[in-house]
């Protein structure tokens, strides 16, 4: 009886770590079919850039195309925005419960700050470190000075406006194309208000504002409901660690040592979560089809490559160099420091997460399936995978601190700006607090860069040159993307080893939390049974508790 009942209870657990979200080669081989994919679609998306449109017609019909191409990679981040905080909002909730159970809350939970607080330190010292390489090949640009602000003035009968006569006199006329010309007149902007030196984004905001409504005011939400439907991961994912706190005080209230599966909000969750899975799984399906069609839109929607590239062509480098370095001293030499072992094999687990955040450059839309491959390399539990996941794809932005101090740099050279050693010490302490502020979303953190800029070289607005930024963002973006997606796996990894769930050698603790509840859900149906061993049975339902 015992044994029948212990393979009923492993079984399905094995089958379903095997499960794989696809089918026929592509399920065989997923890794392969996801790089082959974006290999393709970025031929093809280059091919695109060389179509340059005569005509207003022809421009249409490009974004036609381009919009159709587009639309499975569209629909696939609708569908997993659309899952993806739902999901976090459950799966931190029992996380938080399942480790509270077992009294590591405090132990997870510290060690995973601490992680990402260190990642994130490296990385914005490694991004100054590279630019200081690169700052002799920069050069101070020429900009053509700002053009005078021109005003209409009405008078008081409808359709006239005040107008300059040959001899200076100021009458009304009408609007007409003869006195156009004479009824604009110049503002002498002595306060700089009308004035914009570059294109860009909002560059009114302090960065007091951006640390106090980034990170602050995101985080403690005045109504969760609004924060769900505005996509809100921070307050939804602080609210979700606080909810859990909670609800695990209630159970085990009530008794002590009670089993979290006694209550029914746990129960509700834990189905909500399998049915929410079960949905992923199957956009997960369409995960190769979907890079192929959001690399060819993002590519093919930009003309010119090669021009928009040479301009800031240093800062590309310095950055890509500097995302490298962090690579292998953070995600390849802390991973093998606190494992103990290989980091590659974990590492090769991770490439469908990492070319899903390359082909949407969000964060969060990866979520899922950052979860699912960090979950893949058996060594990370569940649990811990459900935890750390959700909150760096928050707050972990190394990607986000290693540019910033690269962008502000080259726009400071670029502007003739003088930068010392005062100007990289605070650039790093700007990278690291500030990046933590910015939104699991495409191209957040560009007002980052304009307040960081303006604190650092005491200057306002938007700074010159920033149009190129702007016109290189989508690549970088995907970049940073990635970067913060690998790096949320590898402190997964990293917390996995240093917090061991099930109490054996760190790394060991792949399946160590469900090899534990299917055991004891053993012990006690044998127990319930009377079978003969009663007391040996209730001495190691106790040890394994």
């Amino acid at each position: 009886m015992s044994a029948e009942i212990n393979e009923e209870k492993v079984v399905p657990l094995g089958e379903k770590s095997e499960e794989v979200p696809a089918c026929g080669i592509l399920g065989r081989h997923p890794v392969l079919s996801v790089v082959v994919f974006a290999l393709v679609g970025i031929g093809a998306g280059i091919g695109l850039s060389f179509w340059n449109p005569e005509t207003e017609q022809e421009a249409d019909t490009k974004d036609i195309v381009l919009q159709w191409l587009g639309l499975l990679g569209d629909l696939f981040i609708r569908a997993l925005k659309c899952v993806v905080l739902p999901l976090v909002f459950i799966n931190v909730t029992l996380s938080v419960v399942e480790m509270m159970s077992i009294g590591r809350t405090s132990s997870v939970a510290g060690v995973t700050i601490l992680f990402y607080l260190m990642t994130t330190v490296i990385a914005s010292i490694l991004g100054v470190i590279s630019i200081l390489c690169f700052q002799g090949f920069f050069d101070a640009g020429t900009f053509e000075p700002p053009s005078p602000a021109y005003v209409t003035l009405g008078c008081n009968e409808e359709g006239s406006y005040m107008t300059e006569g040959d001899a200076g006199a100021i009458t009304c006329a009408a609007n007409t194309n003869d006195t156009e010309q004479s009824q604009l007149f110049i503002i002498d902007d002595v306060s700089n208000t009308f004035v914009k030196t570059s294109g860009g984004v909002a560059d009114d905001i302090s960065l007091s504002d951006t640390f106090y409504d980034g990170i602050f005011t995101k985080l403690v939400t005045s109504n969760i409901f609004v924060s769900f439907v505005d996509g809100n991961f921070a307050a939804s994912y602080f609210f979700a660690v606080f909810f859990g706190v909670a609800l695990g005080r209630v159970i085990f209230r009530k008794r002590a040592g009670a089993d979290i599966d006694s209550s029914a909000i746990v129960l509700l969750f834990k189905e909500i979560d399998e049915v929410l899975i079960l949905i992923i799984n199957w956009i997960i399906m369409l995960t190769p089809f979907a890079v192929l069609s959001l690399i060819v839109k993002a590519i093919g929607s930009h003309e010119e490559l090669g021009e928009a590239f040479g301009n800031v062509g240093f800062l590309m480098i310095a950055t890509i160099l500097a995302m490298v370095a962090h690579f292998f001293v953070v995600d390849v030499g802390l991973l093998w420091f606190f494992t103990k072992r290989s980091p590659f094999p974990y590492l090769k687990c991770l490439i469908p997460a990492q070319t899903t955040a390359f082909a949407c450059a969000s964060s969060a839309a990866t979520i899922p399936v950052t979860m699912r491959s960090v979950m893949a390399t058996g060594q990370v539990p569940e649990t811990i995978a459900k935890f750390v996941v959700p909150l760096g794809a928050t707050v972990n932005m190394d990607g986000g601190a290693i540019y910033f101090p690269c962008a502000c740099i080259w726009l400071a050279y670029l502007n003739g700006e003088e930068v010392n050693a005062a100007s990289y010490i605070l650039l790093v302490i700007l990278a690291t607090v500030g990046s933590a502020g910015t939104a699991p979303v495409p191209s957040a953190s560009l007002v980052l860069i304009i307040t960081a800029y303006n604190t650092v070289f005491g200057t306002t607005g938007t700074p010159n040159g920033f149009e190129f930024i702007l016109a290189i963002d989508w690549f970088m973006d995907r970049l940073r993307t990635t970067l913060n997606v690998t790096g949320d796996a590898c402190v997964s990894g990293m917390v996995a080893a240093k917090c061991n769930m099930g109490g054996g050698e760190a790394g060991d603790t792949g399946l160590v939390t469900q090899e534990v509840k299917a055991h004891d859900n053993v012990v006690e149906v044998d127990d319930n049974n009377n079978d003969d061993n009663g007391d040996g049975e209730s001495a190691v339902k106790s040890n394994v508790l």
